[in-house]
C-alpha cells in the first residue's frame, strides 16, 4: 500500500524537469551539540550570511529551486531543523524555544556571528523564539506559512491537533498510518497551488513522513504550541529584529490572516502576500519570492527599521 502511494505520487504529482541545481545542492551531515544536522552550505566570503530552515513535512529540498539565485548574493546555509527533515532529535527536544537554542549552536558551528534567518511553517515559531532570545545574532528574519501567536488561524484539523491531547494520542497510535499519508500528500500536492516538487524531493518527503521517530517528533512539537505560542505572542510587540512577513494567499492550513496579525504586532516589519501561492509559498511564488527575499536582506531590512523608529 505505501509503496503504491509513492509510485502514484511520482507518476502524478512530481515535475519531470531535471533540476539544474543538483550539483550545487549536495546535503551533508554535521555533529552539532549531540545532534546529527543535515545541511547544505555554499560559501561566499564577505557576503551577508543567510540561513534557511525547513518546513514540515518537508526538508531543505524546498530550497533547491531557489539555491542558484541565492548563492549569487549570500554566504548561504540551509539546514534541516533537528526533529524535522532528516536531522535527528527526540520528542523531548521538540519545542520552539528548545530548537531556537539549536539554531544558535548551528550558527556557532559555521562561524556565523550574525545572520538573516528564514523560517517557513514550523520554522516560524522557532525563528521568532530565536529573535526573542538572541536578537544580537540576527540581522533580520523572514517568516511565512506558520503560526506565531495563540490562537493561530488554522484549518480545523490542525486546531484539533494543537488543542486536544486525545487527538495527538490518536495520531501517534491507531490513526498513525492515515496521518502519515495525509502529511505526505500535503508535502507533495495539497500544500501547493501549482508548483510540482522534483522526484528526488518527493522520495525524501515520503521517507520523512513515514519515519516513526519523525512522526513522534512532529506530534510532540505541536503539543508544545499552546504554551509556546502564547509566550511568543506576548513578546511580538517588543521584537527588535526586523521581520519580513510573507505568505501564500491560498494557504489552506495556516491562513494568510496570520500574516496580517504578525505584521501588525511586530514593530519593524513588512508584509507581502503572494496571490498565486498556497502553503509552500516560497516554491509556489518562485522568482517573486526569491527576489523579495534578496531585496529584503540586501537593503530593505535596514530601511524598515529606520522608517519605524
Amino acid at each position: 500500500m505505501t509503496e503504491q502511494l509513492l509510485s502514484n505520487a511520482l507518476t502524478r504529482y512530481t515535475s519531470n524537469d531535471i533540476d539544474a541545481s543538483d550539483q550545487l545542492f549536495e546535503p551533508q551531515f554535521a555533529d552539532i551539540k549531540g545532534f546529527k544536522v543535515r545541511y547544505v552550505f555554499s560559501e561566499k566570503k564577505s557576503a551577508p550570511n543567510l540561513v534557511l530552515l525547513n518546513g514540515f513535512p518537508q526538508s531543505i529540498r524546498m530550497w533547491q529551486s531557489a539555491w542558484p539565485a541565492l548563492t549569487e548574493h549570500f554566504n548561504l546555509l540551509a539546514f534541516d531543523i533537528p526533529g524535522f527533515g532528516l536531522s535527528s532529535a527526540s520528542p523531548s527536544d521538540m519545542s520552539p524555544s528548545k530548537l531556537s537554542a539549536i539554531v544558535i549552536d548551528v550558527l556557532d558551528h559555521f562561524g556565523f556571528d550574525k545572520a538573516h534567518l528564514v523560517g517557513p511553517d514550523v520554522g516560524v515559531p522557532i525563528t521568532l523564539a530565536t529573535a526573542i532570545n538572541h536578537p544580537e545574532r540576527l540581522h533580520s528574519i523572514n517568516i511565512f506559512d506558520g503560526p506565531g501567536h495563540f490562537p493561530p488561524a488554522m484549518s480545523p484539523i490542525l486546531k484539533a491537533v494543537i488543542n486536544f491531547r486525545l487527538v495527538r494520542w490518536l495520531a501517534a497510535g491507531i490513526n498513525k498510518k492515515a496521518i502519515m499519508k495525509t502529511n505526505f500528500m500535503a508535502a507533495i500536492r495539497d500544500g501547493y497551488h501549482h508548483y510540482r516538487p522534483t522526484k528526488t524531493a518527493t522520495k525524501e518527503y515520503y521517507q520523512i513522513t513515514h519515519d516513526q521517530q519523525a512522526h513522534q517528533n512532529s506530534i510532540a512539537f505541536f503539543g508544545s504550541y499552546q504554551q509556546e505560542l502564547r509566550w511568543i505572542g506576548n513578546h511580538l510587540s517588543n521584537l527588535k529584529v526586523p521581520a519580513l512577513v510573507t505568505w501564500g494567499q491560498h494557504d489552506p492550513f495556516v491562513y494568510a490572516s496570520n500574516a496580517d496579525y504578525l505584521a501588525e504586532h511586530i514593530p519593524h516589519s513588512k508584509k507581502k502576500i503572494f496571490d498565486n501561492a498556497s502553503h509552500f509559498s516560497a516554491e509556489d511564488a518562485g522568482d517573486d519570492y526569491t527576489k523579495a527575499l534578496i531585496q529584503w536582506c540586501l537593503t530593505e531590512f535596514e530601511q524598515v527599521k529606520v522608517d519605524n523608529n
